[in-house]
């Protein structure tokens, strides 16, 4: 007969819990990177706006001082909301990274459970097998004694 856990639907469940848990820290861990790379490249612009302003304004060119001071304002004001969003990312994805430290941990103990179970099973199998073994040559034995007494000439004997 071969092993089966009792909770394994239980075990199969948790680890199906795991798995989920594992693609939303990743998801999250994805918004986390692509919102990061999103504030570098609005950082970046800014500086290039700023440093394009004061090029004009060296130049004595005043024309387009309102457009630029306006276009950084926007991307200073794009940088603290997402600077904001940033960190409601880093809370959710510590959320999710404990969420998913819970689901692994109840996976390990039902698996920790199931190789206990095993080793149990193989224990009685073991013993079964060996009482099987014993059976045999005590089967074994008692044929090969009779067989014995009747070849032995104590028993011809009238």
């Amino acid at each position: 007969m071969p092993f089966r856990f009792t909770l394994q639907e239980v075990l199969d469940y948790r680890t199906r819990i795991e798995e989920m848990r594992q693609r939303e820290l990743a998801e999250t861990q994805r918004q986390v990177d692509r919102l990061e790379d999103l504030i570098a490249q609005a950082t970046a612009l800014r500086l290039d706006c700023r440093g394009e302003l004061s090029a004009r304004l060296q130049e004595g060119s005043f024309l387009y001082q309102e457009i630029y001071l306006n276009y950084i304002k926007a991307l200073d004001s794009l940088i603290k909301r997402s600077m904001t969003h940033l960190e409601e990312l880093h809370k959710e994805r510590e959320r999710r990274r404990l969420l998913l430290e819970y689901a692994t941990r109840q996976s390990q103990a039902l698996d920790e459970l199931k190789k206990a179970e095993l080793r149990q099973f193989r224990v009685e199998e073991q013993r079964a097998e060996r009482k099987q073994f014993d059976e045999i040559a005590i089967r074994n034995f008692l044929m090969a004694s009779r067989e014995k007494n009747a070849g032995s000439p104590e028993e011809s004997l009238p």
